[in-house]
């Protein structure tokens, strides 16, 4: 069974969603878990998700010449997918964290916050795209 993108969106808006108040009360092992987890692959899952990086959804002919390749393809990117996502979201996290310490304006509720509204911009962006043409320009 293949984990189709839509699942991943969800489940990274959900994280986003529930980080919020959890910045501000909840009990501590489940604050540091979904914050740890937004700031570790939040903003990144939903950049590449937008970036349409990873494998690619299954199209309803799958047994057309090539298929196999293609998923073979899709599949050795995935290492550098979440590599992608685990970076750019630590880069955003420290983008972030800096900018508020030099403004001389931290709060971290803050900060999950922002992140956690880039997060969601992202997947709505995403979700909003044009999905491409499998039979080209037509």
């Amino acid at each position: 069974m293949a984990i189709d993108r839509n699942h991943i969106a969800w489940v990274v808006a959900a994280l986003a969603v529930a980080a919020v108040p959890l910045s501000f009360f909840g009990p501590e092992g489940l604050r540091m878990t979904v914050i740890g987890l937004l700031m570790l692959a939040g903003p990144g899952t939903a950049l590449v998700l937008y970036l349409r990086l990873g494998s690619a959804d299954p199209g309803a002919d799958g047994d057309a010449d090539g298929a196999g390749a293609h998923r073979s393809a899709a599949k050795s990117s995935l290492p550098l997918a979440i590599s992608i996502a685990v970076a750019s979201s630590l880069a955003l996290a420290t983008i972030v964290s800096t900018a508020m310490v030099f403004a001389r304006m931290w709060s971290p509720p803050v900060a999950v916050l922002v992140l956690s509204l880039v997060t969601l911009l992202l997947l709505v962006l995403g979700a909003r795209r044009v999905p491409v043409s499998a039979a080209g320009a037509s």
